[in-house]
């Protein structure tokens, strides 16, 4: 007999699910879903593993990932369980679990915290910018306060404590879903295949385009760029095109020039992107324009902040180095930018940007099945 585990449902809702122990098994929001599959049932599925508190299980499902939160099962539901936000909230307990050092569990489950570790973040990360801009006269009145080594090494040591977090995340979810993997077959789908299609998808948005395709989807008649799948599509490439274009201008530019022309091309293209699908995602919450975007988090909003702030000051300080304007503003402008691109870097492991990892690695997993 199943033993039902309810200090587990209640440290789900923890993070973020409503009164999802109304569901009675009824199976509509499974059936609702156009992306759940023969080999790959949700949100139903995982309502009663939460129930029954089956933790491995959960950690273990490539399934829990495939699912991109359109909403239609939450509005459809006959007992307003929200399967939808709940899968949400499974996915927050998720990256809890694969990141070993129990940040992300405080982030997550506590709004003050959340706020207060961000914050302490963006004063550590000041201080170690300023370690490499030693000339400037704000950081030589630091200095004499805070030794230049302690602040460096102090940098030092939060860099590479979010890049292990990061990967040992990583290498835990992938032993995880390697234990439930296949066994070696004739159908199995070979390895580049399988990543082909996680390319793919990552490239055209396949499976998130599926959620928009019925006749009574609020979104079908909407313009193709205001599509929820097309505002995801132009934060993530936008992120990844700055990411490429900042190492390219870091490892190609000549330091007797301003700047180096691909990476500005690229940095503004993706600019672009960036600050127009952060734009209309804030404006869908705040206008809660259906239910997926009536359920937002603290972290979701400060994420979609972060992302805004740093495309608008990236513009800002590409004007001022356009037209050599060397002011004050422009330098609390870079320190910001800096500071809030830095964090976002390092809040990548512990936040929900930590998707954009482990999808990825969930739909390899579903493909190579």
């Amino acid at each position: 007999m199943a033993i039902v585990n309810p200090e587990f449902a209640n440290e789900i809702i923890q993070y973020g699910a409503k009164d999802f122990k109304a569901c009675f098994n009824c199976g509509t929001c499974t059936a609702i879903c156009n992306l759940t599959e023969k080999n790959a049932n949700f949100p139903r599925i995982f309502i009663r593993k939460g129930i029954l508190g089956q933790k491995d299980e959960i950690l273990q499902s490539k399934e829990l990932w495939l699912c991109y939160a359109c909403g239609d099962c939450s509005v459809n539901c006959p007992r307003q369980a929200a399967p939808g936000e709940y899968m949400a909230a499974m996915r927050r307990y998720a990256i809890a679990g694969y990141e070993p050092t129990g940040l992300t569990k405080l982030i997550f489950k506590s709004n003050p915290l959340s706020i207060v570790i961000t914050l302490l973040l963006a004063m550590v990360l000041g201080f170690f910018l300023f370690t490499m801009k030693p000339e400037m006269e704000v950081a030589r009145w630091i200095f004499k306060y805070l030794p230049y080594e302690i602040i460096h090494t102090m940098g030092l040591i939060i860099f590479s404590f979010t890049a292990l977090s990061m990967v040992w995340g990583m290498l835990a979810m992938i032993f995880k879903l390697r234990k439930i993997a296949p066994k070696e077959s004739k159908t199995k789908t070979s390895f580049f295949k399988a990543l082909s299609a996680v390319i793919a998808e990552m490239a055209m948005m396949k499976r998130y385009r599926v959620c928009d395709e019925e006749e009574d989807s609020f979104w079908l008649k909407k313009p193709l760029m205001m599509r929820p799948w097309a505002v995801h599509w132009a934060i993530m490439w936008g992120f990844i095109g700055l990411l490429i274009g900042t190492a390219l201008d870091f490892a190609f530019k000549d330091p007797a020039t301003t700047y180096w022309l691909p990476s500005r091309l690229l940095g503004t293209i993706a600019g672009i992107l960036l600050v127009y699908g952060a734009s209309m995602a804030i404006i869908y919450r705040r206008k809660k324009i259906t239910r997926t975007y009536q359920q937002t988090t603290l972290a979701d909003q400060m994420l979609l902040f972060f992302l805004w702030i740093a495309g608008i000051t990236g513009f800002w300080l590409e004007v001022a180095v356009f037209i050599d304007a060397d002011t004050i503003v422009n330098h609390i402008v870079f320190v910001i930018h800096t500071i809030i691109s830095m964090e976002l870097v390092l809040l990548f492991a512990f936040s929900k940007f930590a998707h954009a990892i482990y999808r990825p690695i969930a739909l390899f997993f579903y493909n190579n099945s």
